[in-house]
């Protein structure tokens, strides 16, 4: 776990310590200012189910015993892309345990509250395997914190990774599916599984409307115009 840690620490740290070569000259600007004033925002909202029963890769599909969500969406997750397939994200979920429930090993008599907050950097498989357009795969990994009112020790900060994917069905526009592992670093509390499904909008912030502008993660555009 300590390695994990680290290199998830590591990966950070080098996402933000990285430099962009600007056109022409040679020169090159900071990436927190081309960050925060070039990024193109991606904003996320659906659902999500939380598989906390403490056993987390066992019964991964017991919908009636494990899996806690609420019929309206209750997840939004922001992703600021930076550059060559890094981006950021910031995720925020509630949702409810219902009595009856197993969690942390235990079956709750009562209703809880769920909370968390992510931020997590992901990274582009594109990148790796080639464009393909309308298909987005990544990884992503970072830390985060947990409330559940139904557990013994309600609060917990946690350590994640995990995969996902967009599909993107009409130029920003588009569907993700993400699978997030989430594991306690306070001892006396549980690891948990976070999966989502959203609708996705990307907004262009300070490129206008050229895609190509944008890096591999976008030139799919260029295709659908």
């Amino acid at each position: 776990m300590k390695f994990f840690r680290a290199t998830l620490l590591f990966l950070f740290l080098l996402s933000l310590t990285s430099t962009v070569d600007a056109q022409g000259g040679g020169k090159k600007s900071s990436p927190i200012k081309r960050f925060f004033k070039k990024t193109p925002w991606t904003f996320n909202v659906g659902g999500h189910v939380v598989d906390d029963d403490g056993k987390p890769f066992n019964q991964l599909f017991n919908v009636s015993d494990t899996w806690n969500f609420l019929p309206y969406p209750t997840r939004l997750a922001i992703d600021g892309y930076f550059r060559k397939g890094w981006s950021f994200q910031g995720e925020f979920a509630y949702t409810q345990f219902k009595a009856g429930k197993a969690i942390n090993s235990e079956i709750i008599t009562k209703t809880g509250t769920f909370f968390s907050a992510d931020i997590n950097v992901k990274y582009d498989l594109n990148e790796v395997f080639g464009d393909t357009h309308w298909f987005d795969p990544y990884v992503a990994g970072g830390f985060g914190y947990t409330m559940r009112t139904a557990a013994k020790n309600p609060n917990a900060p946690t350590s994640n990774l995990g995969l996902g994917f967009n599909i993107w069905i009409y130029q920003n526009l588009g569907l993700n599916l993400q699978t997030m592992a989430k594991f306690s670093m306070l001892e006396g509390t549980s690891n948990y599984l976070h999966h989502s499904v959203g609708i996705v909008y990307r907004f262009e912030y300070g490129m206008g409307n050229r895609p190509g502008k944008l890096g591999r993660r976008y030139t799919f555009l260029k295709t659908m115009k």
